[in-house]
């Protein structure tokens, strides 16, 4: 059985940034793999590149680039099939949910409210609508 880990340390948030700075460029790592990780090696460095880039996106206020990256990391599970690895697939999707839905819900909080910033409505907009393609496809 394949088991993964996830860096706790990556949570988006404009308030509260607290990725890992140990220089770790993977999000998610393979803790054991009965192929090694042989099967998916390229999915998994584009994926883990795009939760990075997503991350530092979004830490300097480019919420779209942030949600693209997101995109297409989710895009790239798709290309992992297979028993064992679908299992793989499916925790790598479950992660890019998870962090879009972080992104979606700081991106909610910045528009409503008294001190709200009416400008950033079309991330907001861009989020709900890839949290909703998300949900849709799994």
């Amino acid at each position: 059985m394949k088991k993964m880990k996830e860096i706790k340390g990556w949570i988006f948030s404009r308030f509260e940034s607290n990725r890992d700075e140990t220089g770790q460029r993977e999000p998610i790592q393979f803790v054991s793999c009965q192929f090694n990780g042989s099967r998916c090696v390229n999915q998994r460095e584009t994926i883990n590149q795009c939760l990075f880039n997503s991350h530092d996106s979004f830490t300097n206020k480019e919420y779209d680039d942030s949600i693209e990256a997101l995109k297409i990391a989710y895009d790239q599970t798709g290309e992992i099939s297979g028993a064992p690895c679908s299992r793989c697939a499916q925790l790598f999707r479950s992660r890019i949910t998870d962090s879009m839905e972080q992104i979606h819900d700081e991106l909610q909080r910045m528009t409503t409210g008294f001190f709200s910033w009416g400008s950033l409505s079309p991330s907001y907009e861009l989020a709900n609508t890839a949290i909703n393609e998300f949900r849709k496809n799994d």
